[in-house]
């Protein structure tokens, strides 16, 4: 039998519901297990500061910092991307079933996380571009992303560098997932929190202002929201979860067969529109590998819920690394173009590589208590903005 999703009011809110008929609803007296429970959340932690390590180091060897032997994944990175995406619609949509705020208060919360650290990414891509380029260094091509213009900050900073026109940020190609991710908060908002006409009326104005080229990712992010939305997920024990996580992996690899295709089906049918995807072109196996990326979360969940010493052991650690993965993924783009431009690269030493790498680890630690870890600060001040 079919699986409905609806959105209607929860106490005070709308809350992203599955109406089931596959299976018996839950005893009116027991409170619904969450998703993302304590060991899952320390899993969750390590897989997103591994995904945020992973583009920094395959970025790092595409720019050239290293020439030794390294793993042929040309992909790798943007594999990466596709985590992040199926992982933030997963804990956006439990943060709005665990907290039960407000469509303000959600707003507040996603401003406050995003647009300090985003800011300060421009501003310091910005500041890197003008540095090498006043001492008269050679300037590295970056498409789009190495245009000194009012357009290339304006864009981003309103988040509309991903639209028909758009450009910028300056020396950080990463950024167009951020502008994604930004529309796909605004878009699952107005779903949530508004009703009626007005919900409708904002989603096809948000859809607009997005874009078609943000649109096709859009069910790959989603991916992660039916995750929490979805009982039958939180139904996996140990066997079946260690079953789902190594068929999670195997169908992740096997969908690199068909990216090719991929690519050629998203091209045809964008010619006819005129329309440029840029890293959209990926949308179709994109939408493949979150399905087999749930299928992995669904399957890491059984075992860690089994077995939940281990990461309830790594669980500070794990939430510390987690801390400043934002800050990882924004800011590592500026830094390994810096030290290109300087030609402070490894060459062929494993070594030096790996100090290459530590040392950009380490300056993103240092920066992430500038941006996200002032969150809560941001927050404060805009919840007294907002009561003012």
């Amino acid at each position: 039998m079919p699986i409905r999703l609806s959105f209607r009011p929860q106490s005070t809110i709308g809350a992203l519901t599955i109406r089931k008929h596959i299976l018996p609803p839950e005893p009116a007296h027991e409170a619904p297990e969450r998703f993302i429970t304590a060991p899952m959340s320390a899993c969750l932690d390590l897989v997103r500061f591994g995904a945020a390590l992973a583009v920094m180091v395959f970025h790092s060897a595409q720019a050239g910092l290293y020439s030794g032997p390294f793993p042929n994944l040309p992909m790798a990175q943007h594999y990466a991307v596709v985590v992040f995406f199926v992982l933030s619609g997963l804990v956006i949509t439990a943060s709005v079933q665990r907290r039960h705020g407000t469509l303000s208060d959600y707003a507040i919360a996603r401003a406050a996380r995003i647009v300090p650290a985003a800011w300060i990414a421009i501003a310091f891509g910005t500041a890197a571009f003008l540095l090498a380029w006043a001492i008269g260094a050679p300037l590295l091509h970056h498409d789009r992303w190495g245009e000194l213009s009012l357009k290339a900050t304006l864009l981003p900073a309103l988040f509309l560098s991903e639209g028909p026109m758009g450009t910028g940020p300056l020396w950080n190609p990463p950024y167009w997932s951020l502008v994604y991710e930004v529309w796909y908060y605004a878009l699952f908002g107005a779903a949530v929190f508004l009703r009626g006409g007005r919900r409708i009326v904002w989603l096809l104005v948000l859809a607009l202002l997005a874009g078609p080229k943000v649109l096709l990712m859009l069910p790959t992010w989603l991916v992660g929201a039916a995750l929490a939305a979805t009982p039958l997920a939180r139904r996996a024990g140990w066997r079946l979860g260690l079953v789902l996580l190594t068929a999670g992996l195997l169908a992740a690899w096997l969908h690199t067969k068909l990216v090719v295709s991929g690519i050629t089906a998203m091209n045809a049918f964008a010619a006819p529109l005129d329309l440029k995807l840029g890293f959209s072109r990926f949308a179709l196996t994109d939408f493949l590998l979150g399905l087999a990326v749930a299928t992995c979360f669904i399957g890491l969940r059984g075992l860690a819920n089994r077995w939940p010493r281990l990461p309830l052991a790594v669980g500070r650690t794990a939430h510390e690394l987690a801390g400043f993965s934002f800050t990882l993924y924004l800011f590592h783009w500026p830094l390994l173009s810096l030290i290109k431009t300087f030609n402070l690269t490894a060459g062929t030493s494993a070594i030096g590589f790996a100090a290459l790498l530590i040392g950009m680890t380490l300056c993103c630690y240092a920066i992430s208590f500038i941006t996200e870890r002032q969150r809560d600060v941001v927050k404060g001040w805009l919840l007294r903005w907002k009561a003012d």
